[in-house]
């Protein structure tokens, strides 16, 4: 809010610029998920990694899906126990070959779910998921491949 701004136009503002930043997010998931090859992934920290920083965990997912041709990635922590984690949705040129990320990312399990269903129900399904990851209130910082 700025110094002498109508409190409800601050309110106002920032929800417009949410829905901006979910009509944008969205979008980007709506590109991915038209890919013939794209996958739901979710990368977890074992216990014995957890002294590492953020920045380094997401150092590692970036390398680890350097290959996809688009993904997108937010953080989120888990509702029970509060660890973080990341969820990606990545789309790749050919089929993924599981070991090239599990190789580079080592600090705990690798998840991988491939997105089969291309039907309209079934995207508007992962939409929905993966818009809910994304925006619930545990949810981090939204991060995305700047690949066109």
């Amino acid at each position: 809010m700025q110094e002498g701004q109508d409190p409800q136009q601050a309110i106002d503002n920032l929800n417009k610029s949410y829905k901006k930043r979910n009509v944008r997010l969205k979008k980007r998931l709506e590109k991915i998920l038209q890919q013939e090859y794209a996958y739901f992934i979710t990368f977890t920290i074992a216990p014995a990694h957890y002294n590492y920083s953020y920045e380094t965990y997401l150092r590692k997912i970036k390398e680890a899906l350097k290959y996809a041709s688009s993904w997108l990635l937010n953080s989120d922590y888990g509702n029970e126990k509060n660890r973080l984690h990341f969820h990606a949705v990545a789309a790749f040129s050919s089929q993924l070959d599981y070991n090239t990320i599990n190789e580079v990312y080592k600090y705990g399990a690798v998840n991988f779910r491939p997105i089969h269903a291309k039907n309209e129900k079934a995207l508007r399904e992962y939409l929905l998921k993966t818009l809910n990851h994304a925006t619930k209130q545990t949810a981090g910082k939204i991060h995305y491949s700047r690949k066109k």
